[in-house]
C-alpha cells in the first residue's frame, strides 16, 4: 500500500521535531547551540558531541557539562479536498464541531520540558576520551486533538459511497470522532577516542549505541450519515437495510455486506516500537594557530530496525490496512550518515566567529518501503555564530542557521502527520563565568519555516485506495451479474428483462462512477519552533 494511506497514515504520525537537523537527525545537542549554532570547530567539552576531535585542544583534567532544552511546537496543516471554495470538507463535524470552512486547518501541539543532555570528558597530553549523551533523534510528542486531513479526507468520501450502495442522495454529510497522538525518542551515548598526531593535529574515533522508542495512539470511530433531514445515523445502521434488501432481492449479492463493512468499521491503532542501532564516527581538527581552527566529522549512516508490538489494530477495514504496523513486524529507519565541518576563527583574544556546514545523506538512508526514493535530493545546512567576551563574567553571544530539505515539488516523501519545510533560524544567549571553573549556558532560538504547498490530482491516493476495495465489489457484481444471466438463459428469459439485472448493473455503474470521480486536493504545511536552553559547564 502507498504512503498517503489513510491508515498508514494513521500509524506513520511521527513525533515533532524539536530540533535542527536530518529527518531524524537532532543536531542541537546542548544549551550552547541556540546562542552559537556553528558548533563544527568549537573547543569546549560541549564540542564531544559536534567536534569530538576538539576536545584534545581542552586543558590536562576532567570537564563536565550538563544540558536541558524546553521545546514548543506547532505543526499546522491547511488543508482542501475535491475543491477548495466548496469542498469535501464542508459537509463534515469532527468531534462534534462542524467544518465552517472547505479549507480546514489541522493543528498538532507539542510541548517537552525537558530535553537533556550529558557531556564528560578525561584529557592527558595526547590521549583523550570524551562520552555524550542525548536525544539524537526524535526527539518529542505531538498531539492532534481533531486528526488530519489524510484521516478526514477517507470519511469525507463516505457520503458519496453510501448514496451509491443505497441508490439515492440523501446522505449529504457525514461525522466522525478521531484522535492522533505520537511519541519518538532517538537516545544516544557516544563514546570518543582522541589521539594528538601532532600539537596541533588531532583524530578522533567514536561509536554511538542509538535505542529508539516510539509510541503512536489514534482512532477513528462513530463515523455516521448525515442525512437531509440533518438527522444523523451510523452509517452501518443505515446501510444495513439497503444491504439486506440487496441480499434478500439477489442473494448471491449476501457476500457484499461483509466488504462494503470494511469501508464503515472503527479504526484503533496503538503501537509500540523499539530498537537499537549503531553509528561510527570519524573526525579530525587542525589548529592552525591561536586565530584558525577547522575541523570535520563524518558520522556513518545507522542501520535502525524497529520492531512492532501492536495492541489495538482494526485490520480488514479499508481505512486500517496496517502491513507497516503489524504486531512484531521490523521496521527499516535508517539515521542517514552526516558529514560536517566547520571553521572557527578569532581575530582577537575575545571574539570567536564559526562557519559550519552539514550535508545529510537522507536519499541513502532506508526506509520503509523505500520511501527515501520520494526525496529529490540530499539535505543539507549552513550554520554561524559569534561569541565576545564581554566582560571577564560574562560571553554574548548569537547565531543562525539555513536548513534545507530536499523535497522537490509535490513531495510524496512528507505527509502531513509528518513533514519538514526549510527553513532559517536565529538565536541567542550567554555564558555567565560563574567562577575560573563553573559556567553557566541560557539561550533562545527561534525557527522560522517555509510553507509548503502540495498539490495532489489524487488526494491522499483516495481513488486508488477505495478503488482497490471498490474494484473487489465490482468483481463480485460481475459475477453475480453473468450467473444471473446464465440462469436466465437457461430458463429461456430474456436476461435485460430480469429486474435482478437492472439492480446489479445499476449498482455496477454507481460504483464505478466512485473509482473515475475527480479527487483533487491541497495541504499547506507550516511549523513553528521555540527552544530554551540551561546549561552548566564544569572545569576540574
Amino acid at each position: 500500500m502507498k504512503k498517503q494511506m489513510y491508515t498508514t497514515a494513521l500509524a506513520m504520525m511521527a513525533s515533532l521535531q524539536a530540533f535542527a537537523g536530518g529527518f531524524l537527525t537532532n543536531t542541537n545537542q546542548n544549551a550552547a547551540f541556540g546562542r552559537n549554532f556553528s558548533q563544527e570547530a568549537m573547543i569546549d567539552v560541549l564540542a564531544t558531541y559536534a567536534n569530538p576531535a576538539g576536545v584534545a585542544f581542552l586543558t590536562p583534567g576532567w570537564h563536565f557539562a550538563l544540558s536541558n532544552q524546553s521545546a514548543i511546537q506547532t505543526r499546522t496543516i491547511d488543508s482542501w479536498f475535491v475543491d477548495p471554495q466548496q469542498g469535501a470538507f464542508l459537509m463534515g463535524t469532527a468531534n462534534g464541531q462542524r467544518n465552517t470552512s472547505s479549507i480546514k486547518r489541522f493543528e498538532g501541539k507539542s510541548k517537552a520540558a525537558v530535553i537533556p543532555s550529558f557531556d564528560i570528558a578525561y584529557v592527558q597530553d595526547r590521549w583523550s576520551l570524551g562520552f555524550h549523551f542525548g536525544v539524537v533523534g526524535g526527539g518529542g510528542k505531538c498531539e492532534f486533538s481533531d486528526g488530519l486531513g489524510s484521516f478526514e479526507s477517507k470519511v469525507a468520501m463516505l457520503p458519496s459511497v453510501v448514496n451509491a450502495f443505497v441508490g439515492n442522495n440523501d446522505v449529504k454529510g457525514y461525522s466522525l470522532d478521531t484522535y492522533m497522538r505520537g511519541r519518538q525518542y532517538f537516545f544516544g551515548g557516544q563514546l570518543n577516542g582522541t589521539y594528538k598526531v601532532t600539537p596541533n593535529l588531532s583524530v578522533a574515533l567514536g561509536l554511538r549505541a542509538v535505542h529508539a522508542t516510539n509510541n503512536y495512539y489514534g482512532y477513528v470511530s462513530n463515523m455516521s450519515a448525515v442525512l437531509a433531514d440533518g438527522t444523523t445515523m451510523s452509517v452501518h445502521d443505515y446501510l444495513q437495510p439497503a444491504l439486506t434488501q440487496l441480499a434478500t432481492a439477489i442473494p448471491q449479492a449476501a457476500p457484499l455486506m461483509t466488504e462494503v463493512s470494511k469501508i464503515v468499521g472503527d479504526v484503533r491503532l496503538n503501537c509500540d516500537q523499539t530498537g537499537w542501532g549503531l553509528t561510527p564516527i570519524i573526525g579530525i581538527d587542525w589548529r592552525i594557530n591561536d586565530h584558525w581552527n577547522v575541523a570535520a566529522k563524518y558520522e556513518f549512516k545507522t542501520r535502525l530496525r524497529l520492531r512492532n508490538e501492536s495492541g489495538e489494530s482494526a485490520s480488514g477495514s479499508v481505512l486500517a490496512q496496517l502491513e507497516e504496523w503489524e504486531d512484531g513486524k521490523r521496521v527499516e529507519a535508517d539515521i542517514p550518515a552526516i558529514l560536517t565541518a566547520g571553521v572557527q576563527y578569532s581575530p582577537i583574544q575575545t571574539v570567536r566567529v564559526n562557519l559550519g556546514g552539514h550535508l545529510y545523506f537522507d536519499k541513502q538512508a532506508t526506509q520503509y518501503n523505500h520511501r527515501e526514493e520520494l526525496l529529490d535530493g540530499q539535505s543539507w545546512e549552513i550554520l554561524t555564530g559569534a561569541e565576545y567576551d564581554l566582560k571577564d563574567w560574562l560571553t554574548i553571544s548569537a547565531g543562525w542557521q539555513h536548513t534545507h530539505y530536499g523535497l522537490g515539488d509535490n513531495s510524496k516523501y512528507i505527509t502531513d502527520m509528518s513533514f519538514v519545510t526549510s527553513s532559517n533560524s536565529v538565536g541567542l544567549g550567554a555564558r555567565f563565568h560563574v567562577s575560573k571553573n563553573v559556567a553557566l549556558d541560557v539561550s533562545y532560538f527561534k525557527t522560522f519555516y517555509q510553507h509548503y504547498d502540495r498539490y495532489q490530482e489524487d488526494y491522499n491516493d483516495i481513488k486508488s485506495n477505495f478503488g482497490s476495495l471498490l474494484s473487489g465489489i465490482q468483481q463480485n457484481v460481475g459475477l453475480i451479474a453473468q450467473g444471473i444471466a446464465a440462469e436466465d438463459v437457461s430458463a429461456g428469459v430474456n436476461p435485460a428483462e430480469d429486474p435482478r439485472i437492472q439492480i446489479i448493473q445499476g449498482l455496477d455503474n454507481r460504483v464505478n462512477a466512485l473509482t473515475t470521480a475527480s479527487t483533487p486536493g491541497n495541504d499547506r504545511f507550516c511549523r513553528t519552533n521555540d527552544v530554551i536552553g540551561l546549561g552548566i559547564v564544569v572545569n576540574f
